[in-house]
Protein backbone atom coordinates (compact mmCIF):
# COMPACT_ATOMS: atom_id res chain seq x y z
CA UNK A 1 0.00 0.00 0.00
CA UNK A 2 2.80 2.36 0.90
CA UNK A 3 4.68 1.63 -2.37
CA UNK A 4 1.51 2.35 -4.38
CA UNK A 5 1.20 5.75 -2.68
CA UNK A 6 4.83 6.84 -2.69
CA UNK A 7 4.10 9.38 -5.41
CA UNK A 8 1.55 11.00 -3.08
CA UNK A 9 4.06 11.14 -0.21
CA UNK A 10 6.64 12.66 -2.53
CA UNK A 11 4.25 15.50 -3.42
CA UNK A 12 3.19 16.50 0.10
CA UNK A 13 4.69 19.92 -0.46
CA UNK A 14 2.15 20.57 -3.23
CA UNK A 15 -0.93 19.52 -1.21
CA UNK A 16 -2.28 22.42 0.79
CA UNK A 17 -4.96 20.32 2.49
CA UNK A 18 -2.38 18.14 4.24
CA UNK A 19 -2.08 19.70 7.70
CA UNK A 20 1.11 19.92 9.74
CA UNK A 21 -0.37 17.46 12.23
CA UNK A 22 -1.09 14.94 9.48
CA UNK A 23 2.46 15.17 8.15
CA UNK A 24 3.95 14.70 11.59
CA UNK A 25 1.67 11.72 12.32
CA UNK A 26 2.91 10.10 9.11
CA UNK A 27 6.49 10.87 10.11
CA UNK A 28 5.89 9.47 13.61
CA UNK A 29 4.54 6.21 12.22
CA UNK A 30 7.42 5.74 9.80
CA UNK A 31 10.05 6.68 12.39
CA UNK A 32 8.53 4.42 15.05
CA UNK A 33 8.53 1.43 12.74
CA UNK A 34 12.07 2.06 11.48
CA UNK A 35 13.49 2.56 14.99
CA UNK A 36 11.84 -0.56 16.39
CA UNK A 37 12.78 -2.67 13.36
CA UNK A 38 16.44 -1.61 13.33
CA UNK A 39 16.70 -1.90 17.12
CA UNK A 40 15.28 -5.41 16.85
CA UNK A 41 17.70 -6.39 14.07
CA UNK A 42 20.78 -5.02 15.87
CA UNK A 43 19.98 -5.97 19.48
CA UNK A 44 17.10 -8.40 20.13
CA UNK A 45 16.78 -10.56 17.00
CA UNK A 46 18.23 -14.05 17.54
CA UNK A 47 20.90 -14.43 14.86
CA UNK A 48 22.21 -17.78 16.14
CA UNK A 49 20.38 -20.00 18.58
CA UNK A 50 22.11 -21.56 21.53
CA UNK A 51 23.66 -24.91 20.72
CA UNK A 52 25.26 -23.65 17.51
CA UNK A 53 28.63 -25.32 16.97
CA UNK A 54 31.43 -22.73 16.92
CA UNK A 55 34.57 -22.93 14.73
CA UNK A 56 36.60 -24.02 17.78
CA UNK A 57 34.29 -27.00 18.35
CA UNK A 58 32.43 -25.49 21.31
CA UNK A 59 28.73 -24.68 21.31
CA UNK A 60 26.92 -21.42 22.10
CA UNK A 61 25.57 -21.50 25.63
CA UNK A 62 23.11 -18.63 24.99
CA UNK A 63 21.28 -17.18 22.01
CA UNK A 64 23.36 -14.75 19.96
CA UNK A 65 21.42 -11.51 19.48
CA UNK A 66 21.77 -8.84 16.80
CA UNK A 67 24.59 -8.21 14.39
CA UNK A 68 27.19 -5.37 14.60
CA UNK A 69 27.45 -4.31 10.93
CA UNK A 70 26.52 -0.61 11.06
CA UNK A 71 28.65 0.69 8.18
CA UNK A 72 28.21 -2.30 5.85
CA UNK A 73 24.46 -2.48 6.41
CA UNK A 74 24.03 1.25 5.76
CA UNK A 75 25.97 0.96 2.49
CA UNK A 76 23.81 -2.03 1.58
CA UNK A 77 20.66 -0.04 2.37
CA UNK A 78 21.79 2.79 0.09
CA UNK A 79 22.36 0.39 -2.82
CA UNK A 80 18.94 -1.20 -2.30
CA UNK A 81 17.33 2.25 -1.97
CA UNK A 82 18.81 3.28 -5.31
CA UNK A 83 17.50 0.08 -6.92
CA UNK A 84 14.06 0.80 -5.42
CA UNK A 85 14.18 4.28 -6.92
CA UNK A 86 14.99 2.82 -10.35
CA UNK A 87 12.08 0.39 -9.98
CA UNK A 88 9.60 3.10 -8.94
CA UNK A 89 10.88 5.37 -11.73
CA UNK A 90 10.23 2.62 -14.28
CA UNK A 91 6.78 1.79 -12.90
CA UNK A 92 5.65 5.43 -12.99
CA UNK A 93 7.33 6.35 -16.28
CA UNK A 94 4.23 5.86 -18.47
CA UNK A 95 1.75 7.18 -15.91
CA UNK A 96 0.60 10.71 -15.02
CA UNK A 97 2.88 10.46 -11.97
CA UNK A 98 6.10 10.15 -13.97
CA UNK A 99 9.10 11.24 -11.92
CA UNK A 100 10.85 14.29 -13.36
CA UNK A 101 14.41 14.35 -12.06
CA UNK A 102 16.31 17.59 -11.70
CA UNK A 103 19.33 18.09 -13.93
CA UNK A 104 22.44 19.08 -12.00
CA UNK A 105 24.01 22.03 -13.82
CA UNK A 106 26.55 23.59 -11.49
CA UNK A 107 29.61 22.45 -9.58
CA UNK A 108 28.16 23.91 -6.37
CA UNK A 109 25.13 21.62 -6.65
CA UNK A 110 27.36 18.59 -7.13
CA UNK A 111 29.44 19.53 -4.07
CA UNK A 112 26.30 20.13 -1.98
CA UNK A 113 24.83 16.76 -2.94
CA UNK A 114 28.10 14.94 -2.21
CA UNK A 115 28.41 16.60 1.20
CA UNK A 116 24.76 15.89 2.02
CA UNK A 117 25.06 12.25 0.92
CA UNK A 118 28.18 11.76 3.03
CA UNK A 119 26.68 13.40 6.13
CA UNK A 120 23.46 11.43 5.70
CA UNK A 121 25.38 8.17 5.33
CA UNK A 122 27.52 8.92 8.37
CA UNK A 123 24.43 9.76 10.44
CA UNK A 124 22.68 6.47 9.65
CA UNK A 125 25.86 4.37 9.78
CA UNK A 126 26.92 5.70 13.18
CA UNK A 127 23.39 5.26 14.50
CA UNK A 128 23.30 1.66 13.28
CA UNK A 129 26.80 1.15 14.69
CA UNK A 130 25.72 2.39 18.13
CA UNK A 131 22.69 0.05 18.20
CA UNK A 132 25.10 -2.88 18.28
CA UNK A 133 26.50 -1.65 21.62
CA UNK A 134 23.67 0.19 23.42
CA UNK A 135 19.96 -0.43 23.89
CA UNK A 136 17.39 1.34 21.75
CA UNK A 137 16.24 3.25 24.87
CA UNK A 138 19.69 4.82 25.37
CA UNK A 139 19.94 5.47 21.64
CA UNK A 140 16.59 7.26 21.52
CA UNK A 141 17.10 9.34 24.66
CA UNK A 142 20.40 10.63 23.24
CA UNK A 143 18.81 11.39 19.88
CA UNK A 144 16.00 13.27 21.63
CA UNK A 145 18.59 16.05 22.04
CA UNK A 146 18.27 16.71 18.30
CA UNK A 147 16.60 20.15 18.62
CA UNK A 148 19.63 21.69 20.35
CA UNK A 149 22.18 20.23 17.93
CA UNK A 150 19.93 21.13 14.97
CA UNK A 151 19.75 24.71 16.21
CA UNK A 152 23.54 24.80 16.51
CA UNK A 153 23.94 23.33 13.01
CA UNK A 154 21.57 25.93 11.54
CA UNK A 155 23.51 28.73 13.19
CA UNK A 156 26.76 27.26 11.90
CA UNK A 157 25.42 27.04 8.33
CA UNK A 158 24.09 30.60 8.67
CA UNK A 159 27.63 31.82 9.31
CA UNK A 160 28.51 30.64 5.81
CA UNK A 161 25.37 32.12 4.26
CA UNK A 162 23.75 28.72 3.70
CA UNK A 163 20.86 29.19 6.12
CA UNK A 164 19.09 32.16 7.77
CA UNK A 165 20.07 32.95 11.36
CA UNK A 166 17.59 31.77 13.98
CA UNK A 167 16.69 34.07 16.88
CA UNK A 168 18.35 33.13 20.20
CA UNK A 169 15.61 32.95 22.84
CA UNK A 170 16.82 32.30 26.38
CA UNK A 171 13.79 30.22 27.42
CA UNK A 172 14.01 27.89 24.43
CA UNK A 173 17.78 27.40 24.68
CA UNK A 174 17.46 26.83 28.43
CA UNK A 175 14.79 24.15 27.97
CA UNK A 176 16.80 22.38 25.26
CA UNK A 177 19.91 22.42 27.48
CA UNK A 178 17.93 21.08 30.45
CA UNK A 179 16.54 18.30 28.25
CA UNK A 180 20.09 17.36 27.25
CA UNK A 181 21.05 17.21 30.94
CA UNK A 182 18.20 14.80 31.64
CA UNK A 183 19.33 12.66 28.69
CA UNK A 184 22.86 12.59 30.11
CA UNK A 185 21.51 11.58 33.54
CA UNK A 186 19.51 8.74 31.95
CA UNK A 187 22.55 7.48 30.03
CA UNK A 188 24.86 7.54 33.06
CA UNK A 189 22.30 5.69 35.21
CA UNK A 190 21.80 3.06 32.48
CA UNK A 191 25.55 2.46 32.10
CA UNK A 192 26.15 2.24 35.87
CA UNK A 193 23.15 -0.04 36.34
CA UNK A 194 24.30 -2.35 33.55
CA UNK A 195 27.84 -2.45 34.95
CA UNK A 196 26.47 -3.44 38.37
CA UNK A 197 24.69 -6.39 36.72
CA UNK A 198 27.95 -7.58 35.16
CA UNK A 199 27.44 -6.30 31.61
CA UNK A 200 30.35 -4.68 29.79
CA UNK A 201 30.30 -0.94 30.41
CA UNK A 202 33.22 -0.17 28.06
CA UNK A 203 31.22 -1.28 25.03
CA UNK A 204 28.28 0.85 26.20
CA UNK A 205 30.52 3.91 26.54
CA UNK A 206 31.76 3.32 22.98
CA UNK A 207 28.16 3.03 21.80
CA UNK A 208 27.21 6.27 23.57
CA UNK A 209 30.11 8.18 21.99
CA UNK A 210 29.21 6.85 18.54
CA UNK A 211 25.54 7.74 19.11
CA UNK A 212 26.48 11.33 20.04
CA UNK A 213 28.51 11.61 16.83
CA UNK A 214 25.50 10.27 14.95
CA UNK A 215 23.34 12.90 16.66
CA UNK A 216 25.61 15.70 15.45
CA UNK A 217 25.55 14.31 11.91
CA UNK A 218 21.76 13.94 12.12
CA UNK A 219 21.22 17.58 13.04
CA UNK A 220 23.51 18.71 10.23
CA UNK A 221 21.67 16.31 7.92
CA UNK A 222 18.30 17.91 8.74
CA UNK A 223 19.65 21.40 8.15
CA UNK A 224 21.25 20.36 4.85
CA UNK A 225 17.99 18.74 3.79
CA UNK A 226 16.40 22.17 4.14
CA UNK A 227 19.21 23.62 2.00
CA UNK A 228 18.58 21.05 -0.72
CA UNK A 229 14.92 22.00 -0.54
CA UNK A 230 16.01 25.55 -1.41
CA UNK A 231 17.78 24.05 -4.45
CA UNK A 232 14.30 23.03 -5.68
CA UNK A 233 15.14 19.33 -5.56
CA UNK A 234 12.22 16.94 -5.29
CA UNK A 235 12.04 14.18 -2.69
CA UNK A 236 12.99 11.55 -5.28
CA UNK A 237 15.93 13.70 -6.42
CA UNK A 238 17.20 13.86 -2.85
CA UNK A 239 16.91 10.10 -2.31
CA UNK A 240 18.38 9.15 -5.68
CA UNK A 241 21.28 11.58 -5.84
CA UNK A 242 22.51 10.93 -2.30
CA UNK A 243 22.64 7.12 -2.64
CA UNK A 244 25.75 7.04 -4.83
CA UNK A 245 27.99 9.40 -2.78
CA UNK A 246 26.71 7.83 0.45
CA UNK A 247 27.68 4.33 -0.69
CA UNK A 248 31.09 5.43 -1.95
CA UNK A 249 31.71 7.25 1.32
CA UNK A 250 30.82 4.20 3.46
CA UNK A 251 32.66 1.45 1.57
CA UNK A 252 36.15 2.20 3.03
CA UNK A 253 34.72 2.17 6.59
CA UNK A 254 32.95 -1.15 5.98
CA UNK A 255 35.93 -2.86 4.35
CA UNK A 256 38.96 -1.54 6.25
CA UNK A 257 37.83 -0.29 9.70
CA UNK A 258 38.32 -2.97 12.37
CA UNK A 259 36.28 -2.49 15.54
CA UNK A 260 35.71 -4.35 18.84
CA UNK A 261 33.12 -7.10 18.36
CA UNK A 262 30.47 -7.00 21.15
CA UNK A 263 28.69 -9.78 23.00
CA UNK A 264 29.43 -13.39 22.05
CA UNK A 265 30.53 -12.48 18.54
CA UNK A 266 34.24 -12.89 19.39
CA UNK A 267 33.49 -16.58 20.05
CA UNK A 268 31.86 -16.91 16.63
CA UNK A 269 34.69 -15.21 14.73
CA UNK A 270 37.44 -16.37 17.08
CA UNK A 271 38.76 -12.79 17.15
CA UNK A 272 38.17 -9.66 19.23
CA UNK A 273 38.19 -7.23 16.26
CA UNK A 274 36.65 -7.48 12.80
CA UNK A 275 35.50 -5.29 9.92
CA UNK A 276 31.85 -4.94 8.97
CA UNK A 277 32.51 -6.63 5.65
CA UNK A 278 33.99 -9.69 7.41
CA UNK A 279 31.00 -9.89 9.75
CA UNK A 280 28.45 -9.42 6.95
CA UNK A 281 30.08 -12.09 4.80
CA UNK A 282 30.07 -14.56 7.71
CA UNK A 283 26.45 -13.78 8.60
CA UNK A 284 25.41 -14.44 5.01
CA UNK A 285 26.93 -17.92 5.38
CA UNK A 286 25.81 -18.93 8.88
CA UNK A 287 22.53 -16.96 9.20
CA UNK A 288 20.92 -16.35 5.76
CA UNK A 289 17.64 -15.38 7.44
CA UNK A 290 19.35 -12.45 9.18
CA UNK A 291 20.97 -11.43 5.91
CA UNK A 292 17.50 -11.40 4.30
CA UNK A 293 16.36 -9.02 7.04
CA UNK A 294 19.26 -6.73 6.13
CA UNK A 295 18.09 -6.67 2.51
CA UNK A 296 14.51 -5.97 3.64
CA UNK A 297 15.76 -3.07 5.76
CA UNK A 298 17.02 -1.43 2.54
CA UNK A 299 13.46 -1.39 1.16
CA UNK A 300 12.15 0.03 4.43
CA UNK A 301 14.95 2.61 4.40
CA UNK A 302 13.84 3.81 0.95
CA UNK A 303 10.25 4.20 2.13
CA UNK A 304 11.29 5.99 5.30
CA UNK A 305 13.54 8.41 3.42
CA UNK A 306 10.66 9.33 1.09
CA UNK A 307 8.50 10.21 4.09
CA UNK A 308 11.30 11.99 5.98
CA UNK A 309 12.46 14.20 3.12
CA UNK A 310 8.87 14.96 2.07
CA UNK A 311 8.26 16.42 5.51
CA UNK A 312 11.64 18.16 5.85
CA UNK A 313 11.06 19.89 2.51
CA UNK A 314 7.71 21.25 3.71
CA UNK A 315 8.49 22.00 7.37
CA UNK A 316 11.50 23.64 8.96
CA UNK A 317 14.28 21.34 10.19
CA UNK A 318 13.61 22.45 13.77
CA UNK A 319 9.92 21.56 13.45
CA UNK A 320 10.82 18.09 12.19
CA UNK A 321 13.39 17.66 14.95
CA UNK A 322 11.21 18.58 17.92
CA UNK A 323 8.23 16.85 16.33
CA UNK A 324 10.17 13.61 16.24
CA UNK A 325 10.94 13.94 19.95
CA UNK A 326 7.38 13.03 20.87
CA UNK A 327 7.84 9.82 18.97
CA UNK A 328 11.21 9.11 20.60
CA UNK A 329 9.74 9.74 24.06
CA UNK A 330 6.93 7.25 23.39
CA UNK A 331 9.40 4.64 22.15
CA UNK A 332 11.65 5.12 25.20
CA UNK A 333 8.65 4.54 27.47
CA UNK A 334 7.74 1.42 25.47
CA UNK A 335 11.26 0.00 25.76
CA UNK A 336 11.15 0.53 29.52
CA UNK A 337 7.80 -1.23 29.89
CA UNK A 338 7.80 -3.96 27.19
CA UNK A 339 10.22 -6.86 27.87
CA UNK A 340 10.43 -8.00 24.22
CA UNK A 341 12.18 -4.71 23.33
CA UNK A 342 14.85 -5.29 25.99
CA UNK A 343 18.05 -7.29 25.56
CA UNK A 344 18.79 -7.23 29.31
CA UNK A 345 16.46 -6.70 32.25
CA UNK A 346 16.21 -3.21 33.71
CA UNK A 347 18.68 -2.27 36.49
CA UNK A 348 17.54 -2.25 40.09
CA UNK A 349 17.27 0.53 42.65
CA UNK A 350 18.42 3.31 42.78
CA UNK A 351 19.24 3.36 39.05
CA UNK A 352 15.73 2.57 37.83
CA UNK A 353 14.28 5.51 39.79
CA UNK A 354 16.89 7.83 38.29
CA UNK A 355 16.11 6.49 34.81
CA UNK A 356 12.39 7.18 35.16
CA UNK A 357 13.06 10.64 36.62
CA UNK A 358 15.34 11.48 33.70
CA UNK A 359 12.84 10.22 31.10
CA UNK A 360 9.96 12.22 32.59
CA UNK A 361 12.14 15.33 32.89
CA UNK A 362 13.34 14.95 29.30
CA UNK A 363 9.76 14.63 28.00
CA UNK A 364 8.52 17.63 30.00
CA UNK A 365 11.35 19.97 28.98
CA UNK A 366 11.14 19.20 25.28
CA UNK A 367 7.33 19.38 25.41
CA UNK A 368 7.58 22.87 26.90
CA UNK A 369 10.10 23.76 24.21
CA UNK A 370 7.68 22.56 21.54
CA UNK A 371 4.89 24.61 23.13
CA UNK A 372 7.05 27.75 22.99
CA UNK A 373 7.79 27.03 19.34
CA UNK A 374 4.06 26.77 18.61
CA UNK A 375 3.40 30.09 20.37
CA UNK A 376 6.12 31.81 18.34
CA UNK A 377 4.67 30.46 15.10
CA UNK A 378 1.21 31.69 16.06
CA UNK A 379 2.62 35.15 16.82
CA UNK A 380 4.46 35.20 13.49
CA UNK A 381 1.30 34.13 11.67
CA UNK A 382 -0.77 36.87 13.34
CA UNK A 383 1.91 39.48 12.59
CA UNK A 384 2.08 38.39 8.94
CA UNK A 385 -1.72 38.60 8.65
CA UNK A 386 -1.69 42.07 10.22
CA UNK A 387 1.03 43.25 7.82
CA UNK A 388 -0.90 41.87 4.88
CA UNK A 389 -4.07 43.64 6.04
CA UNK A 390 -2.16 46.89 6.55
CA UNK A 391 -0.70 46.63 3.07
CA UNK A 392 -4.14 45.98 1.58
CA UNK A 393 -5.62 49.02 3.36
CA UNK A 394 -2.68 51.15 2.20
CA UNK A 395 -3.30 50.11 -1.40
CA UNK A 396 -7.00 50.95 -1.04
CA UNK A 397 -6.13 54.38 0.37
CA UNK A 398 -3.72 55.02 -2.51
CA UNK A 399 -6.37 53.99 -5.03
CA UNK A 400 -8.92 56.25 -3.30
CA UNK A 401 -6.45 59.20 -3.31
CA UNK A 402 -5.73 58.69 -7.02
CA UNK A 403 -9.41 58.53 -7.90
CA UNK A 404 -10.13 61.62 -5.78
CA UNK A 405 -7.31 63.52 -7.51
CA UNK A 406 -8.62 62.55 -10.95
CA UNK A 407 -12.13 63.68 -10.01
CA UNK A 408 -10.79 67.00 -8.68
CA UNK A 409 -8.79 67.54 -11.82
CA UNK A 410 -11.86 66.81 -13.90
CA UNK A 411 -13.93 69.33 -11.98
CA UNK A 412 -11.26 71.99 -12.36
CA UNK A 413 -11.11 71.34 -16.07
CA UNK A 414 -14.87 71.71 -16.28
Amino acid sequence: IFMMNLHRCAKLDHIETVSTVGKLVLYFGAQSFMNIFMGWVFRTHVTLEKGYVLPNGKTLENDLHGCPVGFALTAMQQVISFLCFIMVYGLLYFTPYKIETKRINSCNEVISICIFGSVFALNIALNNFSLGYISIAVNLIIRSCLPLTTFMSQQGLAMFGLYPFKPCRIAEIGLMTLGVCFAALFTIAKIMGSAEKGHSSSNMVLGVVICILSLLCGSLNLALAGVLGEMKMSVYDTVAYMSVPATIFLVPFAVFLEKPVPGQWPEVFNTEDATDFMILREVMRIAPGTFALFALSGVFSFMYNIVQFSIVHTLSPSATAFGGNFNKAALVLLTLTLPFLQVHSLPGSPYIEVIWFAVIGNVITFSLYSYLQILEKEKAKIAAAADEKTGFLSEQEEDWDESTSEESAGMCGA
